[in-house]
């Protein structure tokens, strides 16, 4: 069983921005302390701690992140087919990615609301 939730990473393109789900996940992560990220992988700079920071390596914006945080992958979670080549333990993508599979994939039931039903679906696994 994976260890407790510590950080989110999501590609933006899968937020719908009038979807009030997502405000839901983003409360729920920071009511339990797991930060968040919007990035889909390959940013050349990324904001850690208030600061820019060039991406130099590479690894990507998320193994920096993973990194500069001391994250393991089994701590992490990717939000996105984007993600599906990032150093996370697991990646949540929609049903309609078919393309994306493996052991460290799950697949949401619905194509809406990915953010929400990963974070809440996590959340409530690694209790």
């Amino acid at each position: 069983m994976p260890g407790s939730l510590r950080c989110v990473f999501y590609d933006p393109a899968v937020l719908d921005p009038s979807s009030r789900l997502n405000d839901m996940a983003f409360e729920a992560c920071a009511r339990a302390d797991v930060a968040v990220y919007a990035l889909a992988g390959d940013e050349s700079v990324v904001e850690l701690g208030g600061e820019l920071h060039d991406i130099a390596t590479e690894d990507g914006s998320v193994a920096f992140v993973m990194r500069a945080l001391g994250l393991e992958g089994s701590q992490c979670i990717g939000v996105g087919a984007a993600l599906a080549g990032s150093p996370v333990g697991t990646v949540w993508v929609s049903p309609l990615d078919l393309e994306i599979r493996g052991t460290f994939v799950r697949v949401a039931e619905e194509e809406q609301d990915l953010l929400y039903q990963a974070v809440i679906s996590e959340l409530a696994q690694r209790r």
